[in-house]
């Protein structure tokens, strides 16, 4: 029978573009695994709340703002299973720290921010390609 629940041991490992190889050390990825359904189910909640709170709100594009933030802070505390990624002093980062997502080179942020997106977003295609 087809397994429909998500093996959290199923992961895929992305080459940053954005921190290439040097002839004195390898180039930066990071390992990345799929939500769960769940997850998708919570992500998706606080996308709702910001769309609601955002149209009440006097602040409307600050609040999007802060809860576009906390949509990817989710994100990369919950996709993010390796990587080779340091800080200035050579320490790992830790990506569960919203201080360390928010301290990235925002071009290294806004790749592994993509690959995230590539992962868990799933669009409905017939066997042509076409949505």
């Amino acid at each position: 029978m087809p397994r429909a629940t998500v093996n959290i041991n199923d992961t895929a490992r992305f080459e940053l573009k954005t921190l290439p190889p040097t002839d004195d050390e390898e180039g930066g990825f990071v390992v990345l695994r799929r939500m769960s359904y769940g997850q998708v189910l919570q992500r998706r909640a606080m996308v709702s709340a910001m769309k609601v709170h955002g149209g009440r709100g006097k602040d409307f594009e600050g609040e999007i703002n802060m809860m576009q933030e906390s949509v990817t802070l989710f994100e990369f505390q919950n996709c993010i299973v390796d990587h080779n990624l340091t800080d200035h002093d050579e320490k790992p980062l830790d990506f569960r720290s919203p201080l360390v997502v928010k301290a990235l080179d925002p071009r290294v942020g806004q790749e592994i921010e993509t690959y995230i997106g590539k992962m868990n977003n799933f669009d409905e295609e017939d066997e042509e390609g076409n949505s």
